[in-house]
């Protein structure tokens, strides 16, 4: 009778706690895999002639950026290329990178280091392309 008891108190407190984890966890997981394929498609999206992946590491977040109720999905990542600024923005002004749900269009900006610019030997220069994009909250918590 003590051992029906114990399993009763077990599963009475412990059966609210897995589902309140599960409740807070399983909608953060279902937004990683989002910002994951997000990063895909910045990686798989082809470089300018003449440019290289600086570092194979990528910045992401997932986060509630200005107000509202919504998810906003940032990724960068950090290139070194021989082609002009100019010749760098241009490609990438017209760059077609799918949005967070796959349909649109993500936002593509592109960044020049002055002091990394100002400083370099030679024709290469450095450069971080972010592409950002965003989506209804649902319960993720991180974006409330």
């Amino acid at each position: 009778m003590k051992r029906g008891c114990l399993l009763t108190v077990v599963l009475a407190v412990g059966l609210p706690i897995v589902g309140l984890f599960l409740l807070i966890n399983i909608p953060m997981w279902l937004n990683d895999r989002k910002l994951d394929d997000f990063e895909s498609g910045l990686r798989s999206y082809p470089r300018p002639p003449q440019t290289y992946v600086v570092d194979n590491t990528t910045e992401k977040s997932i986060a509630l950026r200005g107000n509202g109720n919504h998810c906003d999905y940032l990724v960068r990542m950090a290139f070194s290329s021989s082609l002009s600024e100019d010749e760098i923005v241009a490609y990438y002004d017209a760059a077609k990178i799918a949005g967070v749900d796959g349909d649109g269009r993500a936002s593509v900006t592109v960044y020049f280091p002055r002091k990394r610019a100002a400083a370099a030997t030679g024709p290469s220069r450095t450069f971080l392309v972010e592409i950002a994009d965003g989506t209804e909250a649902g319960l993720d918590f991180r974006c409330h």
